[in-house]
């Protein structure tokens, strides 16, 4: 008996779950660490290493404009220390994320549970709740269509590949084409 179609059937529904189960659209910082206090998130910075290389090569490249903007931040929030102005604009130049955790650590602190609640409970104090929420809605019905579409293409793909070689073996032998050989 051939049990090659069925297992890779059944491996390719294990991926399929996988993939879906995740939450690849969820901010990194909440599934690093449930973010109930502000202890939470100083806990994920003492995890952090001092500047990573865009940092470093920002610091090197142009020292003086570095030290600009870490005096500004000084200046900005007269709470912060030198140390602690550093480790902000390192995570601003490492993290593509920095925008959206300041947001959310923003509604936080103003008592909501995550950023897109904190921008509905502003909004009805602005009086304009249900526009905002039918844009929330809307961009995250978009991102769920859009995700499931990338893995529809991603599994039509593998089954189309895995028919062909079925249907002939050696259509992957061979390698690529070598198209600068002349």
């Amino acid at each position: 008996m051939n049990f090659a179609p069925a297992m890779y059937c059944h491996l390719f529904v294990l991926f399929i779950t996988l993939v879906s189960s995740t939450d690849a659209f969820v901010n990194y910082q909440c599934k690093l660490c449930n973010v109930k206090s502000n202890k939470a998130h100083v806990r994920l910075h003492a995890k952090k290493p001092f500047a990573g290389p865009i940092a470093k090569a920002k610091r090197q490249m142009d020292p003086d404009d570095y030290e600009r903007v870490v005096k500004e931040k000084m200046k900005q929030n007269r709470k912060l220390s030198r140390d602690e102005a550093e480790t902000d604009y390192n995570d601003f130049l490492e993290n593509p994320y920095y925008a959206l955790d300041k947001q959310e650590e923003y509604y936080k602190k103003l008592g909501y549970k995550d950023m897109y609640e904190g921008m509905i409970g502003e909004a009805e104090k602005e009086g304009n709740g249900d526009e905002v929420r039918e844009r929330i809605e809307t961009f995250q019905r978009n991102n769920k269509i859009k995700a499931a579409s990338v893995l529809v293409v991603v599994a039509s793909v593998f089954l189309y590949l895995r028919g062909l070689y079925d249907v002939d073996p050696t259509f992957l032998k061979g390698g690529l084409p070598n198209f600068n050989a002349r």
